[in-house]
């Protein structure tokens, strides 16, 4: 089993524009997820979890026109939630 990264997505949308192209972008590219609010989530990719790549995917997805990705490491905290497994990761 490949190694996984977990990474954490806050989606602006472009005003008047709907948030749930962020959650579009997501399930587009396929990823294991937990939403932390409604445009957060903590996502699982294959290592080594190049954050400037997924950011690049994830507004792929959106084409830049409805809005943009930050892509960071999980907080200290957030990790160590996913390592208790506290954290219910969904397709």
């Amino acid at each position: 089993m490949a190694a996984i990264v977990i990474l954490r997505v806050t989606y602006t949308p472009v005003p008047e524009t709907d948030i749930e192209y962020g959650q579009g972008a997501i399930e587009r590219n396929e990823l294991v997820h937990y939403p932390l609010t409604g445009v957060t989530w903590l996502i699982q990719v294959p290592a080594p979890g190049d954050l400037e790549e997924w950011r690049q995917r994830l507004d792929a997805s959106v084409r830049g026109q409805r809005g943009t990705f930050a892509v960071q490491c999980p907080s200290a905290e957030e990790q160590a939630r996913v390592d208790r497994g506290e954290i219910p990761f969904q397709q």
